[in-house]
């Protein structure tokens, strides 16, 4: 952790290394607003992210303060199209967190400078008429506009003024975005007599440069040619690998002395449980509420809490809006049911301390928001609050606005997550991992071949815990879409019947069952069986040359493929395909398949484990290759002789 008051005796270190290279990025000047460089102009390629469809030139943020103490910050956002595609990038959204006027943009300016032919250029205005203000939420509100005469070779030039009630309001800088970046700068001009702490996240091969103008009082972080961070398969989030900078405000000195905002854990659960909208409302004495009155003298602490949070999450709409607080108080919660994520889980706290268990609020930041870094009590790195309950030997995490998950099972959306306990003497962290939970799967198949080569069958598909849980929360949002992905993955096949049930009961497997029939493909004079039916891996979904982001699945897998397919008296089959096992170095990936024929009755059996949670970015290529020999085992066809 550093402050900025002590920055310049660290940097003092640093420029014993890098003197050069900080007085050159002292001496940067940006290209002045709605010009250009021909070297910007000539630009056909991001050199170190070839593929990009654009790519920043500029993201550059310059943060003050006014005479009222208010959060200044000056926006600049420069790019170069390089692609066609990259024409979307003149469709340009600017959020901002307009509840209770808490900040507000102005000055939104852009311009658009195009090349055109025989080396003329030329250069288009944003008209102010083209801007528009639209609420997205009661926090969030966006500011929208299309940028004119957008096309290939175009760079697109915009600033903004963002203006927020506090200073103190400095949370975090990104580097990094989807679009590779080639310079981001930010520059922060503390009040006189504050302090700062922060902390870098970045990776090793991307150098970050801290600028101190101590003359001006002035800080300044930059970073150069950052590749584009973009979504890829079984990513939980790219928040957490995004090359950042995030800031808390520590302290402020007047007259009165020195004042300290920045906390450790204790002293933040401390300030919370103190906290109106918190712990106040999680510790409500709700005793005398009909639910908890009427809950059966005979029910055991575990009944008792499945009760509650059964009527919790079956009986209370959450908004949409996830929080760690409870602004208006439990009880109104309890009168209106509805709220937010705070609203209902800290009622749900409430409500299982008045009956009586050991119950306390849990800080977690869900799977999309990001990892949090344990080191730094920054309380802003959570996105919501949940219940924990420690009942007859057991922990439970319980999420009241999530209808969907079983009192025993982790909500899916914090899996391999860290979470932490505001309890005032064990205050601590919670981690997800190595769950006794899996995604779990069961496919059994069983059908013939006719004499002319169709196969007709029928598969039961059941899906445990996790994998429950994906699937019935896809099917009960859309059935229609639910349907069409499956027969998409399996496109060769001609569906006959489709049914699921076990949707109504946490302790059942999702139970689908569908009748189907297709012409086997024909290579000469064979025919070529495949079982790799409804597995879902059909193709290998590790298909790109890097991989920038951890590999999360949320929970291990496991899945079992059984299945007997009856053949013609007419029909011989060539040698099988082996029985084999593949096991990957670490032994935590592994597939076996056990395949035999008795008379005339084709038997088969797969096992596919995956043994961990999660794997680093630097183990992709043995994830990617020992998926390429999975997919390629699980596609060796059987192949049939017509006689």
């Amino acid at each position: 952790m550093f402050t900025l008051a002590t920055l310049c005796k660290r940097i003092f270190v640093c420029c014993l290394c890098f003197l050069p290279a900080l007085f050159s990025a002292a001496q940067e000047e940006p290209v002045p607003f709605g010009q250009f460089l021909i070297a910007e102009m000539d630009l056909k390629e991001c050199p170190f992210d070839k593929s990009a469809d654009a790519v920043v030139l500029l993201d550059q943020a310059v943060a003050g303060y006014d005479d009222q103490y208010k959060l200044i910050t000056d926006h600049r956002v420069r790019i170069k199209v390089l692609k066609q595609k990259g024409v979307e990038q003149g469709n340009v959204v600017i959020p901002y967190y307009s509840a209770n006027g808490y900040e507000y943009l102005i000055n939104i300016s852009a311009v658009v400078i195009t090349p055109g032919e025989n080396g003329s250029i030329s250069t288009s205005v944003l008209d102010e008429k083209q801007i528009f203000n639209r609420k997205v939420s009661s926090l969030y509100s966006t500011y929208t506009f299309a940028l004119p005469n957008v096309k290939v070779g175009s760079i697109i030039d915009y600033k903004y003024q963002s203006i927020k009630r506090r200073f103190a309001n400095v949370r975090r800088w990104e580097f990094q975005s989807d679009l590779p970046v080639m310079t981001s700068s930010f520059e922060l001009a503390p009040m006189a007599n504050s302090e700062f702490a922060y902390s870098v996240h970045k990776s090793a091969e991307y150098p970050i440069q801290i600028v101190p103008d101590k003359a001006n009082g002035k800080y300044r972080f930059v970073m150069h040619d950052i590749p584009g961070l973009r979504n890829e398969v079984y990513t939980a989030s790219t928040e957490s690998f995004l090359q950042r900078v995030n800031f808390q405000f520590a302290s402020y000195t007047d007259y009165y002395g020195k004042q300290s905002y920045m906390s450790t854990w204790d002293e933040l659960t401390k300030d919370l449980l103190l906290d109106e909208s918190f712990g106040s409302q999680a510790n409500k004495n709700l005793s005398g509420s009909p639910l908890i009155k009427e809950l059966p003298s005979t029910f055991s602490p575990t009944e008792k809490l499945k009760a509650i949070y059964d009527y919790v999450r079956s009986n209370f709409v959450w908004n949409g809006i996830n929080s760690k607080y409870c602004e208006d108080g439990v009880k109104s919660v309890l009168e209106k049911k509805k709220g937010t994520t705070g609203d209902i889980n800290l009622l749900l706290v409430a409500l299982l301390k008045s009956a009586g268990l050991d119950a306390y609020p849990l800080l977690a930041s869900e799977r999309d928001n990001g990892r949090i870094d344990t080191t730094y009590s920054f309380l802003d790195q959570f996105n919501k609050v949940v219940a924990l309950v420690n009942c007859e030997g057991r922990q439970y995490v319980l999420d009241g606005s999530n209808g969907r998950t079983p009192f025993f099972m982790v909500p899916s959306d914090l899996l391999n997550t860290a979470a932490y306990l505001v309890e005032k003497k064990r205050g601590r962290f919670v981690y997800f991992t190595n769950l006794p939970h899996r995604l779990s799967e069961g496919v059994m198949l069983a059908g013939s071949v006719t004499k002319d080569g169709e196969l007709r069958g029928s598969a039961v598909v059941e899906s445990r815990d996790y994998a429950k849980l994906q699937k019935e929360a896809r099917y009960k949002s859309d059935t229609t879409r639910y349907r069409d992905a499956l027969l998409k993955r399996n496109s060769f096949l001609k569906i006959d019947s489709f049914s699921v049930e076990g949707l109504k009961n946490d302790s059942l497997a999702l139970r689908q069952e569908t009748g189907f029939h297709y012409a086997l493909k024909k290579s000469g004079d064979y025919y070529l069986l495949n079982a790799n039916l409804f597995t879902g891996f059909a193709e290998n979904p590790f298909t790109t040359q890097y991989r920038f982001t951890d590999i999360d699945f949320g929970a291990k897998f496991s899945s079992t493929v059984t299945g007997t397919f009856e053949l013609p008296a007419n029909f011989t089959t060539e040698p099988l395909p082996q029985n084999k096992k593949l096991v990957s170095p670490d032994r935590s990936m592994s597939i076996s398949r056990i395949i035999e024929k008795r008379d005339n009755i084709l038997y088969f059996k797969l096992i596919i484990l995956i043994d961990r949670e999660a794997y680093k970015a630097d183990e992709y290529d043995t994830v990617k290759a020992f998926f390429n020999e999975m997919v390629d085992l699980l596609n060796e066809p059987v192949l049939l002789k017509s006689n």
